[in-house]
């Protein structure tokens, strides 16, 4: 795999603006680990003994009730770092991750991550950063959910946040990879709803699909949904 520094989310993340001693620390101590579509990183209530510093590709964050209905917390993007709670307080992970695409990430055990947060600085203020991310995700997840008191409301939020994310990385448009049942998921509502409400968004000329492909065509349309 190539260095750090070389890659295009280097200077955009925590842990991908490391300084030159703690970007080689990385790089000499981690091991770059590759995951095909639908690998299972990590469950819920495993013991935690590396975290995960996500070079490409997009991973599904969730979690699951003691009936067994799982929620979908956040969508993980390149330059995210995974499983830094979890290792910071030496417990278990409060989430499972899931690759949703194929993806790249390099792999830091427990022990050289407390070395590296020893050694250097900048690597401590990542780590915060990194922590402030998941407290950040787990608000969007509770206002999402919360806040628009309608089902068409809170899949408008979430597609606009979607959107204002891609515009961030200079994408046109959004990939959606998700089932309407993962949707369901992140939106508190069911997977029937789900489609119903695309397929009306759709034939309003508010979005447009082309398989994973999706384009808002009227955002001001979706900001309205999402205020009801």
């Amino acid at each position: 795999m190539s260095k750090c520094e070389s890659c295009s989310q280097a200077g955009k993340h925590a842990f991908c603006s490391l300084g030159q001693q703690s970007r080689a620390f990385l790089e000499s101590h981690s091991v770059t680990m590759e995951y095909p579509r639908g690998t299972v990183l990590f469950r819920e209530g495993d013991r935690t003994d590396a975290v995960y510093v996500l070079c490409s590709g997009r991973i599904k964050i969730s979690t699951s009730s003691k009936e067994g209905r799982t929620m979908i917390l956040r969508i993980a993007d390149a330059g995210d770092v995974l499983g830094m709670s979890a290792a910071l307080t030496d417990g278990e992970h409060e989430v499972t991750a899931e690759s949703l695409e194929p993806c790249v990430a390099r792999v830091l055990s427990v022990k050289h991550l407390a070395s590296m947060l020893q050694a250097y600085g900048d690597a401590s203020i990542g780590a915060a950063k990194s922590l402030a991310q998941d407290y950040r995700a787990a608000f969007d997840e509770a206002r999402l959910v919360a806040l628009p008191g309608s089902p068409a409301g809170r899949l408008a939020r979430l597609i606009l946040d979607w959107t204002d994310e891609a515009r961030k990385n200079s994408k046109a448009v959004v990939t959606m990879q998700l089932t309407h049942e993962e949707l369901a998921s992140m939106t508190a509502t069911t997977r029937e709803t789900v489609t119903r409400t695309l397929s009306r968004f759709r034939k309003d000329k508010i979005i447009a699909m082309r398989g994973v492909a999706l384009t808002v065509l009227q955002p001001a349309m979706l900001e309205q949904l999402s205020a009801c």
